[in-house]
């Protein structure tokens, strides 16, 4: 009789159907644009709603152990601090001033939740889960980065309905996940893992040749993304596995070969036109990628014969472990001579060390047009904006320091804190996203939650014996830490292309026991298996969540739980459909009247689909602009003034929704409702430049000469604030500003000015002079503008104005 397997999840192949699956879900992430849109970030959750549903199944009917070791326990409770968070998130849109985008980041919370505890899963029940997990995520950032390869060698080329003339407006390679320090965030992961492959001595040559020539094209690739943030990813994981990896000296070795050759290549798509400046012609873009094109595979051949003549000399090689620590010393000594040759060289210069130190926090700190697309940038020490951002997020986090304004909410707050014209999304920064948002008690909740899972992630890889599953173990843990250093300073959290694998990875390490390492997976000859080798015979498999005293039999507790755990799925499937199923139907609405000409029942079949849109999402404001639109489109002034009193009802801390009431007070003659509306915008819009021009036209209004007209609509309420923002008394009742006061965009006065002691140096919500948006179509995008230059991604483009 064959070894004992167990039923369900550990005696099938579940667990590796299921790490196909999470991949595959990774995979379509990354190449929807990163998942960043409603349609597609919808389709990856139910995608992971769909995997949880027979896995929780799976668990309950097929466990055979219930693990009790330290590791697994701060995983389990890592996993459920990130539940938490979800819930926490959800919470704070009982005060959020964006609940829209609350309930957005609340559905992402929980996918990313369950796309760690899925790892987690398939790590504690899959044999060698962790090789395999890594080659296959090897693989997809490879075919991610020959792809990038491909739009800046073959821009002319459409192969297969693939099309990979990507960099004809913007030269900085950004394809497919649409924004540059999230690819090379993805492609500075997969070098860890490669490296591991590389410098293992136990696999065959042509798996080692493999992975060098794959990090040659990811330097590349990083290289051509021009990010800042990729380097530094790329530097901490290797710091990582030169601490707890083993093999150093051929890791080492691969290195250094493969950067070497990635140079020539490299440099040659810095300088020519054709790779390197936004707007040339196909033309030279062809002629000057076919020059890189075989230059690259010129050095990869090279590089082929350079890597198997190393590796044919290896075993003659007698390198003792001393040698290595010296070696390890040098590089260290090393490594701080150019240090100090460098603080040395800044001490000589004509600013000296002082002027040079002020100069580097001087351009870190002042806003300035930042080069998107020039390959100098990575020389600069400019901050992008950054510093302006994080200042905006820690004013929104000390005004509100337990609850934050709502998760999601920082492109609606940061309004309120922008010292200039910049509309962002998000602060560029994970931890004070987290503040901004969810407070202190959400940032706890999410990075107590991550940390928990580093915690056991280094405890299962330091106890894994020597071998292809430590090392690659330690080379995943290196790319999870790379992830979230790099969102120390990005929005990664906000892009699931980036994120979802990272906490695969995380979840899947974390989740990884002794009993995993099947024979071969140790150290010893010849090559192992890969993603999909057969499973060898080993030790049986556990599960971590059933009872071990209950093998086969289903406690009453037991069928409770999984039927509570299913209603939550299908309560969480239903979540992310009915924002998305909104949009979508907005969106039709939106398109059906952008048409040239409408006909009446093209217009009635449109204001059906926005009201069935607003009932959907019952915290949207966008529906009811399109109907508000639409309504006015008919003639209908007074329903279109219905919809958008119901849209700031939904969301008082709109800027956008008080503009378009604003707007249409005009045509009604509501002379009182335009007072009150325009001061509510500019209240909650303070620096917007348009509100501060038009400002004097509201005191205008406010002060007649004599005699006002009529108001022919329903008098406009007194605007009442949020329980996050706090009214001002110009929002309420008869807007009388003091002449005397000066009056944004008067003369004498500074547009930017603003009181001392502010986080960000502008005035808190409430402090401002009452303003005018006329014109502003419901729908529309609150006006604002950029510093010179391309608009960095997650950031919103500013709407051009019209005059009433």
């Amino acid at each position: 009789m064959g070894p004992h397997r167990p039923a369900g999840l550990t005696a099938s192949r579940a667990p590796f159907g299921l790490l196909v699956a999470l991949l595959i879900t990774t995979t379509y992430a990354v190449f929807a644009h990163g998942a960043t849109d409603t349609p597609s970030e919808t389709r990856v959750q139910l995608a992971l709603a769909v995997l949880a549903l027979p896995t929780v199944g799976a668990l309950a009917v097929g466990g055979r152990t219930a693990l009790r070791a330290d590791g697994l326990r701060s995983a389990r409770v890592g996993l459920l601090l990130l539940l938490a968070f979800a819930v926490w998130s959800a919470l704070t849109m009982l005060w959020s001033v964006a609940p829209s985008s609350t309930w957005t980041e609340v559905n992402r919370a929980v996918a990313y939740a369950l796309m760690a505890g899925l790892g987690f899963v398939v790590a504690a029940n899959l044999p060698r889960a962790l090789e395999r997990l890594a080659v296959g995520f090897l693989g997809l950032v490879v075919v991610v980065a020959l792809y990038g390869l491909g739009i800046k060698t073959i821009p002319g080329v459409n192969l297969l309905g693939v099309d990979f003339n990507q960099a004809g407006t913007l030269s900085r390679l950004q394809s497919p996940l649409d924004y540059w320090n999230a690819l090379g965030l993805l492609l500075a992961m997969g070098i860890p893992v490669a490296l591991r492959i590389a410098g293992d001595v136990t696999r065959g040559r042509a798996a080692r040749i493999g992975a060098v020539l794959a990090i040659y094209v990811l330097i590349i690739d990083i290289g051509m993304t021009y990010s800042r943030g990729a380097i530094v990813a790329v530097a901490v994981s290797l710091v990582v596995l030169a601490v707890l990896g083993r093999d150093r000296l051929a890791t080492l070795v691969a290195a250094v070969v493969a950067a070497l050759a990635a140079a020539g290549p490299l440099a040659l798509a810095l300088t020519k036109d054709g790779l390197s400046t936004s707007g040339i012609p196909l033309g030279t873009r062809i002629h000057d990628g076919r020059q890189l094109l075989a230059l690259t595979a010129l050095v990869a051949v090279i590089v082929i014969a350079v890597v198997a003549a190393l590796l044919r000399h290896e075993d003659r090689l007698r390198w003792p472990a001393a040698r290595t620590a010296t070696v390890g010393r040098l590089i260290v000594v090393a490594l701080s001579a150019v240090v100090l040759l460098g603080v040395l060289g800044a001490t000589a210069g004509t600013r000296g060390l002082p002027g040079n130190v002020h100069q580097v926090v001087r351009d870190f700190t002042i806003p300035t047009a930042d080069k998107q697309t020039d390959p100098s940038r990575l020389t600069t020490t400019t901050s992008g904006n950054r510093w302006i951002w994080w200042n905006e997020a820690l004013g929104a986090w000390s005004d509100k320091p337990l609850g934050g304004y709502g998760a999601g909410s920082f492109r609606t707050t940061h309004l309120f804190y922008r010292p200039n014209t910049i509309a962002v999304s998000q602060p560029h920064s994970v931890p004070l996203q987290f503040l901004a948002e969810t407070g202190l008690i959400g940032l706890l909740l999410a990075y107590g939650g991550l940390g928990a899972l580093f915690f056991a992630a280094v405890a299962r890889v330091r106890a894994l014996p020597d071998g292809r599953e430590r090392e690659l173990g330690v080379a995943l843990l290196a790319a999870a830490i790379a992830w979230v250093v790099h969102g120390l300073f990005e929005w990664d959290w906000d892009i699931p292309g980036v994120t979802l694998p990272a906490l695969l990875l995380l979840g899947a390490v974390a989740g990884v026991t002794r009993s995993g390492d099947a024979p071969g997976s140790g150290p010893g000859p010849g090559p192992g298996p890969g993603l999909g080798a057969a499973a060898a015979p080993g030790p049986p498999r556990v599960v971590v969540f059933v009872d071990p005293e209950r093998e086969g039999r289903l406690r009453p507790a037991t069928v409770a739980g999984v039927v509570a755990v299913t209603i939550a799925l299908f309560a969480y499937a239903t979540s992310a459909i009915l924002p998305a199923w909104s949009a979508s139907k907005s969106d039709a609405a939106q398109a059906a009247i952008g048409q040239d000409a409408v006909t009446d029942d093209q217009l009635r079949s449109a204001a059906a689909k926005a009201d069935l849109a607003a009932r959907l999402d019952p915290v949207s404001i966008e529906p009811l602009l399109v109907s508000a639109t639409i309504a006015q489109r008919r003639g209908r002034d007074l329903e279109a003034r219905e919809d958008l009193l119901e849209a700031v009802g939904r969301q008082p801390d709109s800027s956008r929704a008080w503009n378009a009431l604003a707007a249409l007070a005009l045509p009604l003659a509501d002379r009182q409702g335009f007072i009150d509306a325009t001061a509510r915008a500019l209240e909650l819009d303070p620096h917007n430049p348009f509100l501060r021009t038009l400002a004097a036209r509201a005191i205008s209004f406010a002060t007649p000469p004599g005699e006002s007209a009529t108001a022919t609509g329903t008098p406009l309420p007194a605007a009442a604030g949020s329980a996050a923002t706090p009214a001002p008394a110009a929002a309420t009742g008869t807007v009388t500003p003091d002449p005397a006061s000066p009056i944004a965009g008067a003369p004498g006065t500074d547009p930017g000015s603003t009181p001392p002691g502010s986080v960000t140096g502008s005035p808190p919500p409430g402090t401002t002079t009452p303003g005018v948006t006329p014109g502003v179509t419901p729908g529309t995008t609150t006006p604002g503008t950029t510093t010179p230059g391309e608009a960095t991604p997650g950031t919103t483009a500013p709407a051009a104005p019209t005059t009433p």
